[in-house]
């Protein structure tokens, strides 16, 4: 009804992620527990009439109560070359705790990509994720907490586009931040992670 009556994607106020979950706070917490970036690349270059996808790193952290805070969204249309360099340096601004998530496409050229970037990476701790399920399943976790309120953004200059594409989502034009922070949370709360002191910002 949405998309042919009323000419949006998504029902007013959101479908899988609805606006009025994620408070935008002036102030993230000092330390966490984890901080993670992750990478949704699509070396992509904006060309005049195209619609491209875009190449996005989502930063996010987890407190000690288990929220989590968005933290900073980089997100760019770029030659591969040029989406190389902002990686490195997201990793140095973002600096040598912060864990970096490389989203791996699947085949051979897919993993000679992300073991390239992972070793432009050295002295990082840079991992590859194969993808293995669909973006609405690996998206529910991240829908889940941010409807149980868990999930807050860090006031900045990419808020709104950033809850325009969750609201969106998954009949939006694009899901490159949704994929990005979707990764982001998904690897921050991956199995045998040891919360053993904290991280400062």
């Amino acid at each position: 009804f949405a998309g042919q009556m009323q000419q949006r994607p998504a029902p007013k106020g959101g479908g899988m992620f609805k606006r009025a979950w994620f408070e935008v706070v002036r102030a993230a917490p000092s330390k966490f527990v984890k901080v993670v970036r992750y990478w949704d690349r699509a070396a992509t270059e904006d060309k005049p009439g195209k619609d491209p996808d875009y190449t996005v790193g989502v930063k996010m952290g987890k407190d000690i109560d288990g929220i989590h805070y968005v933290l900073d969204v980089c997100r760019m249309r770029a030659s591969s070359l040029k989406v190389q360099h902002a990686i490195r340096n997201a990793a140095t601004q973002d600096g040598f705790l912060c864990k970096i998530g490389l989203e791996q496409d699947p085949g051979q050229a897919g993993k000679s990509e992300v073991e390239y970037l992972i070793r432009q990476l050295a002295g990082f701790n840079a991992k590859a994720y194969l993808v293995q399920h669909n973006k609405t399943t690996r998206a529910s976790p991240l829908s889940a907490q941010a409807e149980a309120g868990n999930i807050k953004l860090l006031e900045g200059h990419w808020n709104e586009d950033f809850l325009k594409e969750l609201e969106t989502f998954p009949l939006g034009d694009h899901d490159d931040q949704v994929d990005a922070a979707s990764g982001s949370f998904n690897m921050i709360n991956e199995a045998g992670i040891n919360y053993e002191g904290l991280t400062k910002l």
